[in-house]
């Protein structure tokens, strides 16, 4: 009797364990499924996010080259009116200078863009931070004078 007492409990160890071997197993397929949606929800929200922001970037592009191609415009008016012969020429190179960067602002991709500057920053990093704290301060006076006059309206 202790022997078939024996028997039965072995065979229900037995019965357990591949019964929570089953278990583990499905918990484990569960969870790795549950990984990969959550993987491929968030690679898909990356790729939204990504496309939005190429989105937003190639609208400023269009925006920034259509504002430069305005003041070449201007300024090539004012070279035209000027009596002053170098301050004519200067005005005239600069609108030059301006339709020039704008017509590559407009050809080039946002990530041909990107390429570039971040070479530029590697070849003239001195230039590069220059270059960025002029941008920073002509933004926070852009910003500054903007905030100024919606605070007078």
């Amino acid at each position: 009797m202790v022997d078939q007492a024996k028997d039965a409990a072995g065979d229900a160890l037995d019965e357990g364990k591949s019964r929570l071997g089953g278990v583990i197993r499905k918990v484990t397929d569960t969870a790795a499924d549950a990984k990969d949606a959550v993987v491929a929800g968030a690679g898909s929200a990356l790729g939204t996010v990504r496309d939005v922001a190429v989105e937003k970037a190639d609208a400023a592009r269009e925006t920034l080259s259509d504002v430069g191609e305005r003041l070449a415009a201007t300024l090539n008016n004012a070279s035209s009116e000027d009596d002053d012969a170098l301050k004519s020429r200067v005005l005239s190179s600069v609108a030059q200078g301006l339709t020039t960067a704008s017509d590559a602002l407009r050809q080039r991709s946002v990530g041909e863009l990107t390429a570039d500057v971040k070479d530029l920053a590697r070849r003239h990093p001195g230039a590069f931070m220059v270059a960025a704290a002029v941008v920073g301060f002509a933004a926070a006076r852009f910003v500054r004078s903007s905030s100024d006059r919606g605070s007078r309206v």
